[in-house]
């Protein structure tokens, strides 16, 4: 028998529990097509599908419907188990019901998350502590993409592999998510066809929840039109962290690039907006001289951070010409004057190397933190 009702159990077969799912699960307990059950199933057996903050928000939706349920955190190793990995435990010949069988079955889930090699995913019974066909054909499938002998069976050589895999990975922080979880996010939306979703020629996908426009489906009104902004949000709440909205409702649409300062702490309190934030920098290289305003942009770069926010506002007084939106992957700046940021592009959305000349001539630069997590 299946774990999850139908319902429940669509949203966690891509492996991947996002903060959307997490609003059709509360919607389908509410129409009673799920249960406080299926809620208490992806707490603990599929644990490993969660996006980095979800898991705070099942917390919520668990106590909310009288469940004291604990979120499993998410699985970063094998470290904990010396029998699989010195092969004094085989399973299944140790046991169907061994106690290692659960830690194998959540590591294979987690890779399928943070991988998305759907073949690793168990949506028929998650992890169950059961090593049963579903779990064979996983590891067999996990065999054969690594270059292991294809035995279904777990001895020591695919449990050092399993392990490798998972160090391989980001750990999600599904409960509390950090600088790091917008980084993560920030590759994936840059990666595969997500990245095309953020292309100037193609309608954008959205998927947060609490934007106006749809999630998972193609939103043909922005054909042909700059998307920098909504890649930044989104970014925001793939990495577990609120993305600011204009009427400052929680939900809504994402301000243009070069009004989103209004929600840092500095400027928020002016504006009546709840802080989202941290400013750490913000200059006006346009009213500087050419020299002044490269020295002050060279300050701003020497401050970014990993998961930060370069928000560019382009010269004229048009709001709509938007300015532009990125997301600090990784700074190389103090030895060849550099950041990789996440962005997007014309063709989709991409990570470049810039610095400081791609940034001269801006009206406003405002280098943010996020502070805000879900």
């Amino acid at each position: 028998m299946p774990v999850l009702r139908p319902p429940a159990k669509a949203l966690i077969n891509n492996a991947r529990f996002t903060a959307a799912d997490l609003v059709a699960l509360r919607q389908a307990i509410r129409s009673r097509t799920a249960t406080v059950d299926d809620a208490k199933a992806i707490a603990t057996q599929y644990a490993d599908t969660l996006e980095a903050g979800v898991g705070n928000q099942l917390r919520q939706l668990l106590q909310s419907l009288g469940s004291l349920t604990v979120v499993t955190e998410p699985i970063a190793n094998l470290a904990h188990e010396p029998g699989l990995l010195t092969g004094q435990v085989i399973l299944p010949d140790s046991g169907q019901r061994h106690a290692s069988v659960r830690t194998v079955q959540r590591a294979l889930i987690a890779i399928a998350n943070r991988t998305q090699q759907i073949a690793y995913m168990l949506p028929q019974g998650g992890a169950d502590g059961v090593y049963g066909n579903e779990t064979t054909l996983a590891v067999r499938a996990f065999q054969q993409r690594n270059g292991l002998a294809v035995t279904g069976k777990i001895n020591s050589i695919t449990a050092k592999a399993i392990d490798q895999a998972l160090r391989n990975t980001h750990v999600p922080g599904i409960m509390t998510a950090s600088p790091a979880d917008l980084v993560q996010a920030a590759k994936d939306l840059c990666t595969g066809s997500a990245a095309l979703n953020y292309g100037v020629p193609q309608p954008w996908i959205n998927l947060d929840p609490n934007h106006n426009v749809p999630v998972d489906r193609p939103f043909m009104l922005l054909v042909n039109r700059w998307k920098c902004n909504l890649f930044g949000g989104n970014v925001l709440r793939k990495g577990g962290y609120e993305p600011p909205y204009y009427g400052n409702q929680g939900k809504g649409e994402y301000p243009n690039a070069n009004q989103w300062f209004k929600w840092s702490d500095k400027h928020a309190p002016r504006f009546g907006n709840r802080v989202h934030f941290q400013l750490i920098a913000e200059i006006a290289p346009a009213q500087m001289e050419w020299e002044a305003s490269k020295q002050a942009i060279a300050t701003l770069l020497v401050k970014v951070k990993p998961g930060d926010f370069l928000l560019q506002d382009h010269p004229g007084t048009q709001i709509a010409d938007g300015g532009h939106t990125r997301v600090a992957i990784a700074t190389q700046f103090t030895t060849n004057g550099t950041v990789a940021f996440a962005q997007a592009q014309f063709d989709q959305a991409g990570i470049q190397q810039e610095g400081v000349d791609d940034l001269v001539g801006s009206e406003n630069l405002w280098l943010l933190r996020p502070n805000l997590r879900m």
